[in-house]
């Protein structure tokens, strides 16, 4: 039984399974190589046909000439004339693809050999006989002397076919038992074609020089030794063999546009310009002839996948060799080492993609993964095929990638087999973390992938609905709840700790607990809960428009009975403390307003009582004593009941009644009150409304206090003669109302406290302007209340702008 080994052991197990399925295709390469012939055969087809050559004509034997001239072969005379009447065209070189090696009357045979040698560039055919008998002798069919004499070169025109019959390469050069040896055809074509001398020709081991063309070869056969006597190493000579791979522009007829019936070349009935300067080739066309042999093109099948390709003309494949050097489209074969490095890499990426297609879908995605892997292939194989003119190593890759695919699967399927043998044990030593069930059987005879599989899902199922009962628990616990990773990183948060950071359980997942949490953070908070297993306790407050108090409590999780395990994580809770806070205030508050804001005024009534109970004051002085007195009574008044108010909507006691409010009206109406105030001062109230201005849910007692507050502060703080601009506007969603002053300002440090109960910012202008703080404060909380905020923007020297928005509600 396999057994997980962790990442050394899955690094071995993907090295072995690519080194074996690497070896297998290089196997399969090289014991069955018609796998390799036919995938070569199905890239040449789909590359798909290639345009004729302009610079090749054939003239051909065909059904025509024949009918013209009677039976082949004819009397050497239809031969001389039309090579006479090639020659006037002025073609670069002629090859007759006809074997000339019988006699026939002397006059026939001179008139062909002068012929031959008028043209000057004629190329001639030798053909290579073996005996039928086993190992017997080969022997060249040569042309006649007076006409190998004549002629400017003489090549073989042996088509050498595979195993299964397709000609995919010829011989560069050739030789029989004697040594002697003969050129292909093509090669001499476009040597006389070239005009280079028969010195101008090297052999090397892997390239054949013409003139200025190379033409690479394949020198897989093994060199032969002709001629070495018993201890005569000076008569011996090493013949080296060498293929071209022949590069067919495509099936059979592909050369048709430049086809042309011998018959009619005689008769003169093709204009020269169409040899002129070009390669013409001579040789049969008539099936009748049987000169036929088989293409990579020959299986290529039709829209019903029907393969009807047939065979192709000796002479055509004499062309397609001929194209192949004028166009130095050679092919070249990837070495052993290299179709090995590729069969690996590809193996490997098909471990990858299989990786990588894990999870819901499995089936599909694993099959669509060895798809897409497999149609990379071949669209790779394709571009290097047709960019480079490389024999990529397909079928090393298609079998590595089959191979590392099935061994892949099989691997896994094992060891998930393992690994569920260890689970289902594990599960069943942790029954008392699972839910209530039927006891788990003891003792685990041999069962299939499927037994394990479904056993494995119960005792799953018990441990999820465990699971899901202490994540309601957690959730629903009323403070706020975290736990995090020995380092920090949060794993869990519950709604409530989520609200009071002001995020979402979700987003707080990989968060910093610290950084979340303290500000600033202590870097030695998480030492001491992990290193030193303490407990960590503190107040933490969030600003928000109203401040959060809570107590943080932290502790480390640790394994183990006795807590002395290992660190498994830290829970933090969050108890809200703002109520105490908050009546701590109050108290606070309390304390403040009677120490200090009550007992001034009450210290002067005091005084000026006593004053006049004991002397006798003069009536105007009496008068202006009273009237001070009835001043700070009434401030007082004022003070409490603004203190009272407030106090109020901080508690919650104060009865909210909603209800739609046209906020122009309601602002109007507080101007006119306050048009005599402003008027006493000579500061000009500017109303400034947006039309059709959407209502709002609102207490209209509450809007209008907060409103008059602001407007009076803003008429107060002004300096006279100046103007206090109200203005009000809204959307969809928001009402605002704006009240700019042109007044002191307030400066930015001052500006932050603006809106705390008695907090009056120390100015000397405004040192006769009576105040209690607390009108502001009044506003911040009927905003608040509402759902709205106030804001304040300042400049010194310039005036103050403040800003209540409230939210329509539903009051539309």
């Amino acid at each position: 039984m396999l057994k997980n080994s962790g990442k050394h052991g899955k690094v071995a197990w993907t090295l072995a399974i690519v080194l074996v399925s690497a070896s297998f295709g290089m196997l399969v390469d090289s014991r069955a190589p018609g796998i390799a012939r036919y995938a070569r055969d199905w890239l040449i087809q789909a590359r798909g046909p290639l345009p004729p050559p302009d610079d090749i004509a054939i003239v051909a034997i065909d059904e025509p000439s024949i009918a013209r001239f009677g039976r082949f072969p004819w009397s050497r005379q239809v031969m001389t004339r039309t090579i006479d009447a090639l020659a006037a065209t002025q073609p670069k070189a002629i090859a007759i693809d006809v074997l000339f090696t019988d006699p026939t009357t002397q006059e026939d045979d001179d008139a062909l050999a002068s012929s031959i040698g008028r043209a000057g560039n004629v190329v001639v055919a030798a053909q290579l006989t073996e005996s039928p008998v086993h190992g017997g002798p080969a022997q060249w069919l040569l042309p006649l002397p007076p006409i190998r004499n004549a002629a400017a070169a003489v090549g073989h025109v042996n088509v050498q076919t595979e195993a299964d019959g397709v000609a995919r390469q010829m011989e560069i050069r050739a030789a029989d038992d004697s040594g002697q040896t003969i050129r292909a055809m093509a090669v001499e074509t476009v040597r006389i074609g070239d005009g280079t001398p028969e010195q101008g020709v090297t052999n090397t081991h892997r390239t054949l020089l013409v003139g200025a063309r190379s033409i690479p070869l394949d020198v897989s056969p093994a060199p032969v030794v002709i001629g070495r006597a018993q201890g005569d190493r000076d008569s011996t000579q090493v013949l080296r063999g060498g293929r071209m791979t022949i590069d067919y522009i495509g099936p059979a007829g592909s050369f048709g546009p430049d086809t042309y019936s011998l018959a009619d070349v005689v008769q003169g009935s093709e204009p020269a310009s169409k040899f002129r300067g070009k390669y013409v080739l001579i040789g049969a066309t008539a099936a009748s002839l049987g000169d036929r042999v088989s293409s990579p093109f020959v299986h290529q099948t039709d829209e019903h996948a029907d393969q009807h390709g047939s065979l192709m003309p000796g002479v055509e494949v004499l062309a397609n060799a001929v194209n192949t050097i004028l166009r130095s489209r050679f092919y070249s074969e990837t070495s052993g080492w290299s179709a090995l490095f590729w069969a690996a890499l590809i193996a490997l990426a098909t471990l990858g993609l299989l990786e990588a297609a894990q999870g819901g879908a499995e089936f599909l995605k694993q099959l669509a993964a060895l798809a897409g892997a497999a149609l990379a292939i071949l669209v790779a194989s394709y571009f290097i095929f047709t960019r480079w003119l490389v024999f990529p190593p397909l079928v090393p890759g298609m079998v590595a990638c089959a191979s590392a695919g099935i061994l892949a699967l099989l691997h896994r399927l094992l060891a998930a087999s393992s690994r569920l043998d260890a689970n289902l044990v594990q599960l069943a030593a942790s029954a008392d973390l699972l839910a209530p069930a039927g006891p788990i059987a003891s003792g685990w005879p041999p069962h299939g992938l499927e037994w394990k599989a479904r056993t494995l899902g119960e005792l799953n199922a018990r441990l999820l609905e465990r699971s899901k009962f202490v994540d309601f628990a957690l959730r629903s616990v009323e403070d706020g709840l975290l736990i995090a990773s020995p380092e920090g990183r949060i794993t869990f948060a519950n709604r409530s700790a989520a609200a009071i950071v002001d995020s979402t359980p979700s987003a707080l997942v990989g968060q910093n607990l610290l950084l979340r949490l303290l500000d600033p953070p202590d870097a030695g908070t998480l030492s001491r809960l992990v290193v030193d297993r303490a407990r960590v306790e503190r107040e933490i407050t969030f600003r928000d428009v109203r401040p959060q108090h809570y107590m943080l409590r932290m502790a480390a999780v640790t394994g183990g009975e006795n807590g002395d395990g290992p660190v498994l994580g830290i829970v933090a809770s969050l108890s809200d403390v703002t109520r105490q806070h908050e009546l701590q205030q109050t108290k606070n508050d309390v304390i403040s307003l009677v120490s200090h804001e009550m007992r001034t005024p009450l210290t002067a009534i005091q005084g000026m009582t006593e004053l006049l109970a004991d002397y006798e004051v003069d009536p105007a002085r009496r008068r202006e004593m009273h009237l001070a007195i009835n001043d700070e009574v009434k401030r007082l008044a004022r003070m409490i009941t603004e203190y009272l108010d407030i106090t109020r909507l901080e508690s919650g006691a104060t009865e909210v009644r909603l209800s739609p409010v046209r906020v122009e009206n309601l602002v109007e109406r507080i101007l006119l009150l306050l048009d005599p105030v402003a008027a006493r001062r000579e500061i000009r109230l500017v109303r400034n409304f947006a039309e059709d201005l959407p209502p709002v849910l609102a207490d209209p007692d509450l809007l209008s206090r907060a409103v008059e507050n602001l407007v009076s502060n803003a008429i107060k703080y002004s300096p006279a003669k100046t103007e206090v601009t109200v203005s009000a506007g809204g959307d969809s969603s928001v009402v605002w109302i704006d009240v700019a002053d042109q007044g002191y300002g307030i400066s930015e440090t001052h500006r932050a406290r603006i809106f705390e109960k008695f907090f009056r910012v120390p100015r000397v202008e405004d040192a006769g302007v009576p105040g209690t703080g607390l009108g502001l404060a009044l506003v911040r909380e009927i905003a608040e209340l509402h759902g709205g905020s106030v804001t304040v923007k300042s400049e010194v020297n310039a005036g103050s702008t403040f800003s209540l928005r409230l939210p329509r509600g539903e009051g539309q």
